[in-house]
């Protein structure tokens, strides 16, 4: 069980910052100036940074019987927002891509700014489940694992655009495996604390995701793309700076397998949206209410 721990935390460690590199290396100002331009993009933000993380605390602390380590990692996941892992769903599901980059890089800056302050405020009120480390951590930790790599892939996507689109491919690529994999080992260390978890842990998970995606999709109208694009980008946020900061500490790392556990439910639990979305798009751009096709080609 020690190595399992060991590998977890080489995962968790490695994939923070292949999400730093591969988020500078996407840095195109072009695109970011569309997306943030946009009318949704305000909408996102408010989703994201407001209305999911009140929906996460109501839920878990008040709304229903959730045990203190659930409703910690509810509320942690619910206050790092990002959606760097659902760019490629977005895109599959025929949404608006350049605004999901413009939400993916702006929210994951917010998120690390913030992270001192919201960890703060999550200690206060999940103080069984959350102890938020010394800032000394949080910084060699989360902040410069993510933003050292973001400013080199920043850099090289200046300097050398031809080795940064050669890059890119390959960092998504092992961030998502990693993710995926930390993921899955997390749930296997867990077991224990997983098998005490109660049915309203899960019943919590599926009202925050549910509700999220419903948020998203409402605040994205009148266009299809864009409640594509923020329906999914609620629900997703960033579950890597979650992780990173469940293995910071020692109290945190109790929280791991449930983190896991949370991502493939919700993961599971937006497949119905997704297939009712993808029915919803044909009906919308049958009516002719999806973007121009311009925008799309290049999205």
């Amino acid at each position: 069980m020690h190595v399992l721990h060991d590998i977890i935390v080489f995962l968790v460690s490695s994939f923070i910052v292949a999400l730093g590199l591969s988020q500078g290396l996407a840095w195109h100002l072009e695109d970011l100036g569309r997306g943030v331009r946009q009318p949704a993009f305000k909408r996102g933000l408010l989703v994201s940074l407001v209305a999911v993380p009140v929906l996460s605390v109501l839920v878990a602390r008040a709304l229903l019987p959730v045990q203190p380590v659930a409703a910690g990692v509810i509320a942690l996941m619910a206050f790092c927002p990002g959606l760097p892992m659902s760019l490629k769903l977005i895109s599959q599901q025929k949404g608006n891509l350049p605004l999901a980059l413009a939400l993916s890089i702006t929210l994951s800056l917010i998120a690390i700014v913030l992270l001192p302050l919201s960890l703060t405020l999550l200690e206060q009120l999940f103080p069984v489940a959350i102890q938020a480390p010394p800032y000394r951590v949080l910084l060699a930790r989360v902040i410069l694992p993510f933003l050292v790599p973001f400013a080199l892939g920043i850099g090289l996507q200046k300097l050398s655009p031809v080795w940064a689109r050669r890059l890119l491919k390959p960092a998504k690529l092992f961030f998502a495996v990693a993710l995926a994999v930390a993921a899955l080992l997390m749930i296997v260390a867990g077991l224990p604390l997983l098998k005490r978890l109660h049915f309203w842990g899960f019943v919590a998970m599926l009202v925050v995701t549910l509700g999220s995606a419903v948020m998203g999709h409402l605040a994205g109208r009148p266009r299809p793309e864009d409640s594509t694009a923020l329906a999914i980008s609620a629900v997703f946020g960033n579950p890597a700076f979650a992780f990173c900061l469940g293995g910071s500490t020692y109290p945190m790392k109790t929280l791991l397998g449930v983190m896991g556990l949370y991502l493939v439910v919700r993961t599971l639990a937006l497949l119905p949206y997704q297939i009712w979305n993808q029915r919803h798009l044909k009906s919308e751009r049958g009516r002719g209410t999806s973007l121009p096709p311009g925008r799309r080609a290049h999205a």
